[in-house]
């Protein structure tokens, strides 16, 4: 494994959520969302994950996203390019993009739909791997995906391409997060993404959370992992026990359908708008959502 500098890719990342325009991806609010992200003490943001409807977005529109963070951020944290598509192809070209645009990690999903064996993840991981020298972490979410990596496969994986160095894990399964940072030891990154917020694996040795819910409360994800981070669990379980009915409120449909919305009565996005298969709320949900955003004082009624 490739030696990182002991603060890089540690923290919150925010997965960032799309915002849309007539149709079009809205680069102008999008650069302006990376500033407040950066502003509200994020530790990192994530370009096109599964929050920003990735497989709603053609190649060159996820080009674009990328190259607007990296001008937004302008250095002030690092950004991590998700290349994770439906195809080997486009997950190749948006892999090459990322590394020649300048991102600071690569964040790569496991193919979708295909379930593939294991020597088959193996080798597609081996074969993006080639395409960069940008540290890579493997993306893990099968309930989207239905493809899962073993911890065997992962060791195969690692030992010939020294350059993946962690993986974000948004599968329920806490043992697997612990037999790898028992395997790989500290300097793997791992980054917590399910959707209850699994801050207590920072305690464990989780080097931070992706969460959908920082695109919303970034602060307070933040606080919530340096809580976490330094054995400060009263205060982690505090500052959550904050957030914890509105995290619930996020998932009430798919991601980021909600999430979009809350973002949107914030004022965090100019427009509210989807790409199908993702709709609009229904009144009844916006109705639950805005009841969620008062109750934690986030808009006023």
């Amino acid at each position: 494994m490739i030696p990182l500098a002991a603060d890089f890719l540690r923290g919150s990342y925010t997965p960032l959520i799309t915002p849309f325009r007539d149709g079009a991806v809205d680069i102008a609010a999008y650069a302006k969302f990376v500033d407040w992200q950066i502003a509200q003490g994020t530790n990192g943001i994530v370009v096109a994950g599964t929050s920003g409807e990735p497989t709603a977005l053609t190649v060159a529109e996820r080009c674009q996203l990328l190259e607007a963070a990296l001008g937004a951020a302008h250095k002030r944290v690092p950004v991590i390019a998700a290349t994770g598509a439906a195809s080997h192809a486009d997950t190749a070209q948006l892999t090459e993009h990322a590394t020649k645009a300048g991102a600071d990690a690569i964040l790569v999903l496991t193919p979708m739909f295909a379930k593939p064996p294991q020597r088959a993840l193996k080798a597609y991981f081996l074969d993006i791997a080639r395409r960069t020298d940008k540290p890579i972490l493997l993306y893990q979410i099968s309930s989207r995906t239905n493809a899962t990596l073993t911890l065997e496969t992962c060791v195969e994986i690692m030992a010939a391409a020294p350059h993946v160095i962690g993986m974000k894990q948004s599968d329920p399964n806490r043992p697997f997060v612990r037999d790898a940072l028992k395997k790989f030891g500290p300097a793997f990154r791992i980054f917590m993404g399910l959707s209850e917020i699994a801050w207590d694996m920072v305690g464990e040795g989780a080097c931070g959370l992706i969460v959908a819910l920082a695109n919303i409360v970034p602060k307070i994800i933040s606080e919530i992992t340096q809580h976490a981070k330094a054995g400060r669990v009263n205060d982690a379980i505090a500052a959550y026990a904050g957030i914890d009915a509105l995290n619930t409120a996020a998932f009430l449909e798919t991601n980021p359908l909600p999430l979009k919305y809350l973002a949107r009565r914030m004022g965090l996005i100019p427009t509210l708008e989807y790409r199908l298969p993702l709709m609009a709320p229904t009144s009844e949900l916006a109705a639950q959502l805005d009841s969620a955003l008062l109750a934690a004082g986030l808009i006023s009624g």
